[in-house]
């Protein structure tokens, strides 16, 4: 080999220790300040929640201040569309839900404000947890059956909430009404926490909700239990049927989730430190228990596990929607 091969195999060899060099220290050097996680949903809601978990242990293990921020509407895209225009430096994080990550790509015109699959990165999966169907104690039905039954008798009569168009709660219940045959009226809101309120006044009749907060308010007699939308009942809540044991709903099921997500083109060292993090702290004794309580499960997949899981829900409810 001639001086000047000689010459650029050393160049190379330098430049790939360097990147090396960068890439370590740009990881030890996380975070610089303070960090934002954002939930794009109202205080309550299961995003938020967890959000608030993870922000309290994320603190003390990257000894900076992790603070959560509620930026609410249009079905979590306003919140989504401002972590998508934040610096990819790990800084700035969605707590995202299935709505802002999965469903609206294939619900909105082309002049939608962003893309998920191409504008936010998966950094690690949260928690699964299934819906709770309820309804105000002052509606009559008492099963999913008996709400078949009366939406049969009465089509579009009937209302249920939601935290907008295109949220999870409206896919859900979409799925549900196609499947039973039926017709009900949606009545979307800025948010699943001012929906179930309006459930809870007797504004509207039903909503799918998290398990977690719903149980809450089931087990205070505030609100009806109609069924999970799980394939098996809750260790948690054991009395309350699954949808799927209704007549003509033998195959729903529904389970949702939420995970971190943090601006694309942020640095694969960044990500891979605030993806063992979350791991981390989702595993511990402490934290797994609690989540449990409210019908949570957490998990630990890799992120090129949890980045192609999200791939997939995305394949699977864009046929769902269309």
């Amino acid at each position: 080999m001639n001086r000047f091969g000689w010459s650029r195999l050393f160049g190379l060899v330098f430049a790939g220790a360097g990147i090396t060099l960068c890439a370590s220290s740009l990881a030890q050097s996380f975070p610089e300040r303070a960090i934002t996680i954002v939930a794009a949903y109202p205080p309550g809601g299961v995003a938020d929640v967890v959000a608030r978990v993870l922000a309290t242990e994320l603190s003390k293990r990257l000894g900076q201040p992790v603070t959560v921020e509620n930026r609410v509407g249009a079905a979590g895209m306003i919140g989504a569309s401002s972590v998508t225009r934040a610096a990819p430096d790990g800084h700035t994080l969605l707590m995202g839900a299935m709505a802002e990550t999965v469903f609206n790509q294939h619900m909105q015109d082309k002049g939608s404000t962003y893309n998920p699959d191409t504008q936010l990165t998966a950094v690690a999966m949260a928690v699964r947890y299934p819906f709770l169907f309820v309804t105000n104690p002052s509606f009559p039905a008492r099963s999913a059956k008996e709400i078949i039954e009366m939406a049969r008798q009465n089509p579009d009569q009937y209302t249920y909430a939601s935290a907008g168009h295109g949220s999870v709660q409206h896919i859900g219940m979409e799925m549900f009404t196609r499947m039973a045959g039926i017709k009900l009226r949606h009545i979307p809101y800025k948010g699943v926490s001012p929906a179930l309120n309006d459930v809870l006044g007797n504004q509207v009749s039903m909503i799918l909700a998290g398990f977690p907060p719903a149980i809450v308010h089931v087990n205070a007699g505030k609100l009806n239990a109609i069924g999970v939308t799980s394939k098996q009942r809750m260790s948690v809540a054991p009395s309350i049927p699954t949808l799927a044991e209704t007549p003509g709903l033998e195959h729903y099921e529904y389970p949702v989730w939420v995970g971190l997500f943090a601006p694309a083109q942020t640095p694969a060292p960044i990500l891979d430190r605030l993806h063992r993090e979350a791991v981390a702290i989702f595993a511990m004794p402490e934290v797994r228990a609690n989540l449990a309580k409210s019908g949570m499960t957490t998990s630990a997949e890799s992120r090129a596990e949890f980045a192609a899981f999200v791939r997939s829900e995305s394949k699977k409810y864009e046929k769902v929607i269309k």
